[in-house]
């Protein structure tokens, strides 16, 4: 019969139950297993041998390449499989337009790379008004073992480093679920893990940009900031 094991990227979890589900058409007996540990798994669990196939949110690092190629003798080979955009969240009453990535920046790191000159802690430096405006922003992200906590870093924050107060979900649907029961959370996650219960803010390269909303069509043509690839 055999097995399919995937560990790696969480983000894919998803389409990688999409893809062992079409594979099982053929091959009924096959037996899978998805383990969403981050995108920093994946290379062990291919060079220790517990797992068919590494998933990941991100490019492979020099060191990991190099690791590989020291145990096997080859280096590996990516395929880039899917775009995704990540995301910039909000609870579904918050009725803020859209963000620059240089407020996202602002609001979750502590250095601010982006160029902002003060950090942004409550909803009214946002522009929001009414029972909005003295409220807390409350943080919630990914852990460090994960691609999309490092892109977040890289391309949202300007490579800079996140608030200590951002709190980490084991997995993406955890962050959209976090930020669902929570009116004044912000948080990021893939695209594929929105729910009715969250909005998706449309994002901005610059401060006077134009925002676009993360869609197919504009991630397609790279207008989205943060669309990137998921390989495997």
């Amino acid at each position: 019969a055999g097995s399919l094991k995937y560990i790696g990227s969480d983000t894919m979890n998803n389409l990688v139950a999409l893809w062992t589900e079409g594979f099982k058409k053929f091959y009924p007996s096959v037996r899978e297993g998805i383990e969403g540990k981050g995108s920093s798994s994946a290379p062990p669990a291919l060079m220790e041998g517990t797992s068919t196939f590494g998933p990941m949110s991100r490019p492979w690092k020099a060191r990991e390449i190099d690791s590989f190629k020291d145990h096997f003798g080859y280096v590996p080979t990516l395929i880039p499989t899917a775009i995704d955009m990540l995301t910039v969240y909000v609870h579904k009453d918050n009725p803020i337009n859209g963000l620059s990535l240089q407020r996202v920046d602002a609001i979750f790191s502590k250095n601010r790379n982006g160029g902002m000159k003060k950090q942004v802690v409550t909803w009214g430096q946002l522009g929001l008004t009414g029972d909005w405006q003295d409220q807390p922003i409350r943080l919630y992200g990914r852990n460090s073992a994960s691609g999309t906590y490092g892109y977040f870093k890289e391309h949202a924050l300007f490579k800079g480093d996140l608030k200590s107060n951002v709190q980490e979900q084991p997995g993406s649907s955890s962050v959209v679920q976090a930020i669902a029961n929570d009116r004044y959370g912000i948080g990021y996650s893939g695209y594929g893990y929105k729910t009715a219960d969250v909005r998706a803010l449309p994002l901005s390269s610059t401060k006077s940009g134009k925002r676009i909303s993360p869609n197919a069509k504009n991630a397609y043509s790279g207008e989205y900031p943060l669309v990137h690839f998921l390989y495997l």
